[in-house]
């Protein structure tokens, strides 16, 4: 049966018997349409407890681990930024010594020119220039192109024997080309990991995952209260089903008692009926010996109730009036 009441629900403390018990009185005598249920009664009364503490455990469950997830997804994501930026760091130092090398590299050839007494305007510094653009050139991050006046002059040198002085010179710039490399690479790699750095505070900056995970975990805890609630008006609708079909059984049974009392009334009626038409009936001298036969059996009855009761005295020792 469909209860159309509407049904408040007060989820008050189990533990105060008394306030249990004037609540499961009032809302027994509530006659009104609007019924109140208290959810301490219900607890006590129905096996609720239990199934809405376990489903607040799986809810608080679930919660937990909603936030967990995201946590260690977002402890991750910093320990993997660490990472990054440690790498930044040895990348850093990895080039501050490149670059420490060919500083020393660039004094020692300040120092082999010294050395050789070359003139910077010589032709063999001239074509030494060239030679290390060549160098220069053959290196694809470097950028730099020779004319094509300048690779007809490279083709000139190359055929003619280098002196001790651009042999050297020649290998100590080979040698600071080989840590520019080394440094271009190096960078490479510095741009990458502050581009991921750069990627994932955007992306926090758009969305906070551990407040949405917060979010989350509070629908989630939401919808376990109002499907805890749902128990109770569940629970407190069948309650109120019972009642009524034992309230209705109870009626039905009442009814047909009171069937049964009209049947015996009406036979009842019936017989009283016929006695009086059988006394109409009856001739007066019949009905004056039918009086005095009755009047005589009532003196019988009365005198031996009159001697039951002395017998029951004298045992007990007391006097007896018989004109009492």
């Amino acid at each position: 049966m469909r209860v159309q009441n509407n049904i408040t629900v007060f989820a008050g403390d189990t533990r105060n018997n008394k306030q249990a018990e004037n609540a499961d009185t009032a809302s027994r005598n509530s006659q009104e349409k609007n019924k109140t249920i208290y959810a301490g009664s219900l607890l006590r009364e129905f096996p609720l407890r239990d199934r809405i503490q376990q489903r607040r455990a799986q809810a608080q469950e679930r919660a937990m681990k909603i936030v967990g997830d995201t946590w260690n997804g977002d402890k991750k994501i910093d320990e993997e930024l660490n990472r990054s930026r440690e790498r930044i760091r040895e990348l850093q130092a990895s080039n501050k010594d490149a670059q420490d090398s060919i500083r020393d590299l660039k004094a020692e050839s300040e120092a082999l020119a010294e050395l050789y007494q070359v003139d910077p305007d010589s032709e063999e510094q001239q074509d030494l220039e060239l030679l290390k653009k060549a160098q220069a050139a053959s290196r694809p991050f470097s950028g730099i192109k020779l004319t094509e006046e300048e690779g007809e002059r490279l083709a000139e040198i190359q055929d003619k024997e280098l002196t001790e002085y651009q042999t050297r010179q020649l290998e100590i710039n080979k040698r600071v080309w080989d840590y520019q490399e080394t440094i271009s690479l190096t960078n490479r790699k510095i741009e990458v990991e502050n581009a991921v750095i750069r990627g994932v505070r955007l992306e926090r900056l758009k969305k906070d995952p551990m407040l949405e995970a917060q979010q989350e975990a509070e629908t989630v805890m939401e919808a376990a209260r109002d499907e805890a609630v749902g128990m109770i008006v569940d629970e407190a609708k069948e309650h109120l089903d019972e009642e009524q079909e034992e309230k209705e059984e109870e009626a039905e049974a009442i009814r047909e008692k009171n069937e049964e009392l009209e049947e015996i009334q009406e036979k009842r009626d019936e017989r009283e009926e016929e006695l009086e038409q059988l006394i109409k009936d009856m001739p007066v001298e019949e009905m004056t010996d039918l009086n005095q036969t009755v009047e005589e059996v009532k003196q019988q009855i009365q005198k031996v109730l009159n001697e039951v009761n002395l017998i029951e005295e004298d045992i007990k020792g007391a006097k007896v009036d018989l004109n009492a």
